[in-house]
């Protein structure tokens, strides 16, 4: 049976009846997270020329879209969702894959649960399907395919393809096809950093909309190459089923407390901590000395041009963290590029890489700061930053960050009853009542 069989095989018989607890609130925990992400995402100038554009493009149907009372097909409310839950770099993510599986696979697994009528579990169900798939693409790349490649589009793909066959309950071989087409058809960016100062987002609402297109097409008959993770040469196939079933990918997800780039937050973990622990005047700060691994290297810049560069900007998340002690997405603004305070601050980062911490990467993302004072240095080590399944966000921490996202867009009163709803998926017999709580208007139609 070969890597792509295997995979498929997997995917066939993870029964909705026979998945436990914890991994479906695993699951719950995604869903919750990645909802409020995206409600907050609407807000974006990036989400609002996506839906225009999704709008003129995709024909109406019954598929949710995020803030809007309008629907629209499958296709279009996963290119609408995946934006608006990737235009805050606050969404999910997994350290082996190095990228963010839940923008691209809970928005098509949102938009085909909902008009097949499945029941919260097996939409669930779905999601750690899809969440194995895309990571495990992810982490087998071969060297030459996987090096300054970030862009979770490139595995991403295969996740939203997975959970929309399992949605839609796809025999192997349809399924098979499906991830072939998806593979086929995916983007191929040349890294997820390329443009730091762009709105393409490691391409993952494209990426998600083209799983759900490539469902579609399996389903009407269209094949695709049943080999594509087997004879390509860009996956090292035994890594790819390497204890297949016996780990699963969706509990080791990451969530983010800040809206700024994962790689920055050991860092900004270590200045709050220091400035926490020290009781620092941040108006005597002299120097801050960021020791960590090469890929933040590519975060320094101190004068980041609009919103997205910001996110991308160790100088700036770090000088934000310590004015506002938290990065949420009102921090990361156009206000905020142009404060002085800000501005001053963030030139006083230095970054350097750690040949120690920089082994340990993917795996870790650490960081070593110190911080220079009038009265001498500060230093710590963060090893995990919050949110990593070694140093994970509790239930309520998750919840607090939803209100913060959704409240002042919805009210709290909206706000509670969706997350009782994603709370309730597990018992529930299909997406419904979610979905119709996620139609409150935020977005123009």
């Amino acid at each position: 049976m070969s890597a792509t069989q295997q995979l498929v095989d997997f995917v066939y018989h993870l029964d909705p009846a026979r998945v436990s607890d914890p991994l479906l609130h695993h699951a719950t925990r995604c869903v919750l997270d990645l909802i409020g992400v995206a409600i907050a995402g609407t807000r974006s100038l990036m989400s609002r020329i996506s839906h225009e554009w999704g709008v003129e493009q995709f024909a109406s149907g019954n598929c949710t879209v995020i803030g809007s009372p309008r629907g629209l097909n499958p296709c279009g409310a996963t290119w609408a969702n995946g934006t608006f839950a990737s235009a805050l770099d606050m969404d999910d993510g997994n350290r082996l894959a190095m990228g963010h599986p839940g923008a691209n696979i809970i928005p098509a697994a949102l938009a085909l649960a909902e008009q097949t009528y499945v029941s919260g579990r097996e939409f669930l169900t779905a999601l750690i399907a899809g969440y194995e798939v895309a990571v495990r693409t992810s982490a087998a790349r071969v060297g030459w395919y996987k090096d300054k490649m970030y862009s979770t589009g490139i595995w991403g793909v295969f996740g939203a393809a997975t959970a929309a066959g399992k949605i839609l309950h796809f025999d192997p071989a349809t399924l098979q096809s499906a991830l072939g087409i998806a593979g086929s058809h995916g983007p191929f960016p040349s890294g997820g950093l390329q443009a730091n100062h762009a709105m393409v987002k490691e391409v993952i609402a494209w990426s998600g909309m083209t799983g759900v297109a490539a469902a579609l097409l399996a389903q009407r008959g269209f094949i695709g190459p049943p080999d594509l993770l087997d004879y390509s040469g860009r996956w090292d196939t035994d890594a790819l089923v390497k204890g297949l079933g016996e780990d699963y990918a969706i509990t080791q997800t990451y969530f983010k407390p800040y809206a700024v780039c994962r790689w920055a937050h050991s860092a900004v973990d270590a200045v709050l901590m220091l400035k926490q622990q020290y009781r620092l005047n941040v108006d005597e700060i002299q120097k801050i000395r960021v020791d960590s691994f090469w890929e933040v290297t590519r975060l320094v810049n101190y004068t980041p041009s609009n919103t997205i560069a910001a996110q991308f900007s160790i100088p700036f998340a770090l000088a934000v963290a310590l004015l506002y002690d938290q990065i949420m997405p009102e921090h990361v603004s156009d206000t905020t590029l142009h404060d002085p305070a800000v501005l001053e601050l963030a030139r006083k980062v230095e970054v350097t890489v750690d040949e120690e911490l920089n082994r340990h990467f993917p795996n870790k993302t650490m960081a070593r700061v110190t911080i220079q004072m009038p009265q001498g240095a500060v230093q710590t080590l963060v090893e995990y930053p919050r949110g990593n399944p070694e140093n994970p966000l509790s239930d309520a921490e998750l919840t607090d960050k939803f209100c913060a996202l959704t409240v002042p867009l919805i009210g709290a009163e909206r706000s509670g009853k969706l997350v009782a709803a994603i709370h309730d998926l597990v018992h529930a017999p299909n997406v419904h009542a979610l979905t119709a709580l996620l139609r409150h208007p935020l977005v123009s139609s």
